[in-house]
């Protein structure tokens, strides 16, 4: 069977994400027909089609869509290996990517962004937003800013504090309801796919079936409750930067969770990921509560 090269890949993986010949050629800098004698010789080398040529443009097969999740992986893997070696030879500068959840991006990122233009003015940052664990683990990132009550075997980092959750709901419809038990309110909750996260067990175990609407996103459940079409159950520190949201005081055992400042355990041990790391957890803590000692 032909060895397959990355080389050879990188043009698969750049005509699934640009769609066409052209588009791709001018990403990797050669011409049209490079592209599609590339690709044609490895689709004769592996014995498989991997896309379809359509009015609109070049499409993935089945056999190419399973390829296509292992090239990301590949990719985020070499734009990791470029970056420490050029941080290696150049110091604490270059561009790196730090993923979290779109509530951190949001709400507590920019500040913390800004304050570090000061300190690292030659260091750019990509922000990579997902609310899915497992995306964040597979985003490519140098610094991951994730809640959660440990870290994945692979991540090594600082628990930096404990997020707390609170229910939420606005002024009018908390006027409303005020009185009626838990149970009996309207809820909007997280989506089935985050039945085993923090305010996804306690929503099992307290609301599952009150739920009106449910959403993979705390922004999108703190919009809803904005406009009065429920309780939501959110970190504190989104309803209470609102603006238009107020506490239900009444609900007792009420969640909460770490929030960790973490990088893959290869990158340990690098000046330039170790300061990131150091910046990143020492304002992270600002936001959230200190009742025992950052690990």
């Amino acid at each position: 069977m032909h060895k397959l090269r990355w080389n050879d890949l990188q043009y698969v993986h750049a005509v699934a994400e640009q769609g066409s010949l052209s588009a791709a050629s001018r990403t990797l800098g050669v011409n049209h027909a490079t592209v599609l004698r590339r690709i044609a010789l490895l689709e004769a080398s592996c014995e498989v089609k991997l896309f379809d040529r359509q009015k609109d443009g070049y499409r993935l097969r089945p056999e190419g869509r399973a390829l296509l999740a292992s090239l990301k992986l590949m990719d985020h893997a070499s734009a990791r290996i470029r970056r420490s070696l050029d941080s290696t030879a150049k110091g604490i500068e270059g561009t790196f990517r730090l993923a979290t959840t779109d509530t951190i991006a949001c709400l507590l990122l920019p500040d913390h962004l800004e304050n570090f233009r000061k300190v690292h003015p030659n260091v750019k940052i990509e922000v990579a937003v997902s609310n899915d664990p497992i995306d964040l683990s597979l985003s490519g990132a140098e610094i991951l800013v994730r809640p959660g009550p440990d870290l994945p075997p692979e991540l090594s980092g600082h628990k930096v504090g404990t997020v707390d959750f609170g229910v939420f709901g606005s002024p009018e419809y908390l006027a409303r309801i005020r009185d009626l038990p838990v149970s009996a309110h309207k809820w909007l909750g997280t989506a089935p796919g985050f039945a085993g996260s923090t305010v996804g067990e306690w929503q099992l175990s307290n609301v599952e079936n009150r739920l009106e609407f449910s959403a993979d996103s705390f922004l999108m459940l703190a919009a809803l409750a904005e406009r009065g079409l429920g309780l939501a159950m959110l970190p504190a520190f989104v309803g209470e930067k609102s603006g238009q949201l107020e506490p239900l005081g009444s609900v007792a055992g009420l969640p909460f969770t770490g929030l960790w400042v973490a990088t893959h355990k290869d990158f340990r041990q690098q000046r330039d990921i170790e300061a990131l790391l150091e910046f990143f957890a020492a304002a992270m803590r600002r936001d959230t509560r200190q009742d025992t000692p950052a690990a």
